[in-house]
């Protein structure tokens, strides 16, 4: 499969200059050559956040590799210059993690579909209208990867994810990892 490289900046209710995406789109390549010489796609959208600007990054680097990381600042410049460095410490920590699950993804990896909803607060409703069912406002369809505790640690701080949902490839079994209020990161593994 040959790497696309292309790098899509965007606003959102926002205008984006031409030297704002040059330099996002320099900026980004440079970031990532020093780690991967290709990859497959990069987004990169701009909003109005009250006073601020959010940058939003996310690099599809290959396979099912993304890193995404988003940022708060007063300019739009300020806000991906916080992004692109969260994404520079993300690769650089698990950079020896992402080559040795290149090696290993040689063999295939397994996947099981599953659906995703999102559904909305009962807080924001009355009990009454959620005591019947709740309300789904958004439905997707999702995989499940077969990968070890560490990938799925890192595949979840490399996506910004607050949880992931994984089959463990050692026990074979349904696993969660999730980011705890302390900041520490639990890990549900039921048993048989």
């Amino acid at each position: 499969m040959t790497s696309l490289n292309i790098i899509t900046v965007a606003g959102k209710q926002t205008k984006i200059g031409k030297s704002l995406s040059s330099y996002v789109q320099d900026a980004l390549k440079e970031t990532l050559k020093k780690f991967f010489k290709n990859f497959i796609n990069s987004s990169v959208l701009f909003s109005k956040d009250t006073f601020n600007f959010k940058c939003e990054i996310s690099i599809h680097l290959e396979g099912s590799i993304f890193v995404k990381a988003n940022a708060l600042s007063n300019d739009p410049y300020g806000s991906f210059n916080l992004a692109n460095e969260k994404i520079k410490k993300r690769i650089r920590r698990y950079h020896r993690k992402l080559t040795d699950h290149r090696s290993s993804n040689s063999k295939s990896i397994k996947y099981i579909a599953a659906n995703e909803y999102v559904l909305k607060n009962p807080e924001d409703l009355g009990n009454k209208e959620f005591a019947k069912d709740p309300i789904i406002i958004a439905e997707s369809e999702e995989i499940i990867k077969t990968i070890s505790v560490s990938e799925a640690m890192m595949l979840m701080n490399l996506n910004d994810q607050s949880a992931i949902f994984f089959k463990n490839s050692q026990t074979k079994r349904l696993n969660i990892l999730f980011k705890k209020s302390d900041g520490n990161i639990g890990w549900l593994d039921p048993k048989k």
